[in-house]
């Protein structure tokens, strides 16, 4: 009969088996500097944004940026996220996005990349989610 220790060493090693279930063994941990753990901390004081640097750039006429400086402008923006939530994504997208951020040498976070991406691709778009919504609700789809 098994003894109370190799019970417990058996239900530990179980434990941790589950627990690893799904979970990439040798995470990517070159870009912790970019993904800070807590968002709402405040931009360096040397860094100085007004009120209309912290809004997303909008786009040239054609839909596109034509600088990497129209580029930093639009994306690189920090933003001060206040109500977090989280998603997943494709891994691979996720590694080309913190690929960008490294070799550009961009200290804003992942979040806010991300943010501003998705922010703009609704700007771009809204009027015609809007119109393909509206035939389902009575309000706009997309207020920005």
């Amino acid at each position: 009969m098994a003894t109370i220790e190799e019970k417990r060493r058996r239900l530990d090693a179980k434990l941790q088996e589950m627990a690893e279930d799904g979970v990439l063994q040798s995470p990517s941990s070159a870009t912790a500097n970019f993904d800070p753990i807590d968002e709402e901390r405040s931009v360096p004081e040397k860094t100085v944004l007004s009120p209309s640097s912290v809004q997303v750039a909008a786009l040239s006429p054609s839909g596109e940026v034509s600088t990497i400086e129209e580029y930093r402008a639009s994306y690189f923006v920090p933003l001060r996220i206040r109500e977090k939530t989280s998603f997943t994504m494709n891994a691979e997208t996720l590694e080309i996005l913190r690929g960008v951020l490294q070799d550009l040498h961009e200290r804003v976070s992942m979040v806010s990349y991300i943010d501003n991406i998705i922010r703009e691709h609704l700007r771009a778009h809204r009027e015609l989610l809007n119109q393909a919504s509206a035939k389902q609700r009575r309000k706009t789809t997309i207020p920005l």
